[in-house]
């Protein structure tokens, strides 16, 4: 089956799936980053590097499935696992299990993540841990991107006397961190409180699990999650240039939620607003 939703943020694409409560899944292409694992989807098998934020099944349940994937597809690198620290243990007894059912070792490199650590992940890039309000500790991640620019005393000069500065050993760019894409995870609105980074980054995935009064905004905080009511409250504080609402619970239809999060969200923000759900009337499976 094809992957149910795709998004293009700018220079990123989002590709998988999430709906509150039933599973969760994000590719983050050309990053080779992966959050959650609710479900692994056949085509996301591949991906080098996944994020785990909490430990409800819906979000960390697929990580045997897309171990299981990656030794039927010959995949000979460990899938790099990122978990909070107290996961760690419990992630890998899981594994632990399965492998001693089957006698057939999987391939998993595996790093415990506290709040505030930076991971590479190549190409100039890393991911930034930090903890996100939820019902059970979870953690959020940012992807960072370390780029370059000419210094200012430099700006205008030929490039003829830039290359033979260089070639002389000048520094003549500084380096800067680029903020990509931030993921709280499942989460409350405070964390936009608790860490206001989210709100600078290109592109920031934050989940809407409740659009209209079907839950009360104080229902949905109960259980640890955003409304809409509340992301519209903050309008203006998004600087982002793409906001991906997602997370939506199943009591919208795909084409339902699209539609509500167009029609409220329409010209109150700065950055590009989309939701993120599949074509058509019905949610996969």
């Amino acid at each position: 089956m094809a992957l149910p939703c795709t998004v293009k943020a700018g220079q990123l694409t989002i590709r998988g799936l999430a709906i509150g409560g039933i599973e969760t899944c994000y590719q983050i292409q050309p990053l080779g980053v992966m959050f959650d694992i609710g479900h692994c989807p056949r085509s996301l098998a591949v991906t080098p590097n996944l994020f785990i934020t909490h430990g409800h099944a819906d979000h960390a349940g697929g990580l045997l499935s897309i171990l299981s994937l990656r030794l039927v597809y010959g995949v000979k690198e460990p899938l790099k696992i990122f978990a909070p620290a107290w996961m760690v243990s419990a992630l890998q007894a899981m594994v632990a299990a399965l492998e001693s059912l089957q006698d057939q070792p999987y391939r998993a490199e595996w790093t415990a993540v506290e709040a505030g650590q930076t991971f590479s992940i190549g190409h100039n890039r890393s991911v930034l841990a930090f903890r996100s309000p939820h019902v059970i500790p979870t953690m959020g991640y940012t992807i960072i991107e370390t780029a370059h620019r000419l210094k200012a005393e430099f700006l205008g000069r030929p490039g003829e006397e830039l290359a033979n500065l260089k070639k002389q050993g000048v520094e003549i760019q500084d380096s800067f961190d680029r903020p990509l894409l931030s993921f709280p995870g499942d989460t409350t609105i405070g964390v936009l409180d608790k860490q206001p980074h989210p709100l600078e980054t290109r592109v920031l995935l934050l989940e809407s699990t409740y659009l209209d009064d079907r839950k009360t905004v104080r229902q949905c905080t109960e259980h640890g999650h955003v409304h809409l009511d509340q992301i519209l409250e903050r309008a203006g504080d998004f600087r982002n240039e793409h906001l991906v609402l997602t997370h939506f619970s199943q009591a919208y239809r795909p084409d339902e939620a699209k539609a509500i999060v167009k029609r409220r969200t329409a010209g109150l923000f700065r950055p590009e607003v989309q939701a993120f759900v599949p074509e058509g009337n019905s949610w996969p499976g």
